[in-house]
């Protein structure tokens, strides 16, 4: 297990990660939760986060690992939780040879240098692909 302040933790989570094509991943059923809701701003649709995988996958990629999480429309639900319709990743082709995600992954993402005094320095969201189990792989092993 690794540590973000629970204050700053958001989980992206999906029914199914679909692959048609290179370089894109539906995610089917998406929605984002976790404690950082509490305090962001309203999402708007038709928009997208950039997310940095590279300190977990660094041992994988020759380069940065940056992937874009887009969707369509959003919906609020009363437990906070916000369902994200037509959400995919998308990233450079070049980077396939990290793993596909599974039906059970999610995504941990790490707001804390996204303040409203921070936001406008950092490009990237910090992201971790973790397992069911709540454990974050480990490619180093692989």
């Amino acid at each position: 297990m690794f540590l973000i302040s629970e204050r700053f933790r958001l989980e992206v989570k999906w029914d199914k990660a679909i692959y048609e094509r290179d370089g894109v991943c539906k995610l089917e059923g998406a929605k984002l939760c976790g404690p950082a809701l509490k305090e962001a701003d309203r999402l708007n649709p038709n928009d997208y986060i950039d997310l940095d995988f590279f300190s977990q996958y660094y041992v994988l990629v020759s380069n940065v690992y940056v992937g874009r999480l887009s969707w369509g429309d959003v919906a609020y639900n009363k437990d906070g939780s916000v369902i994200l319709k037509n959400a995919v990743i998308t990233h450079d082709t070049e980077l396939n040879k990290v793993p596909k995600f599974k039906i059970n992954d999610y995504l941990v993402i790490d707001t804390s240098d996204h303040t409203t005094e921070q936001h406008p320095n950092n490009l990237y969201y910090k992201t971790y692909v973790t397992n069911e189990d709540t454990e974050l792989y480990n490619f180093r092993s692989k």
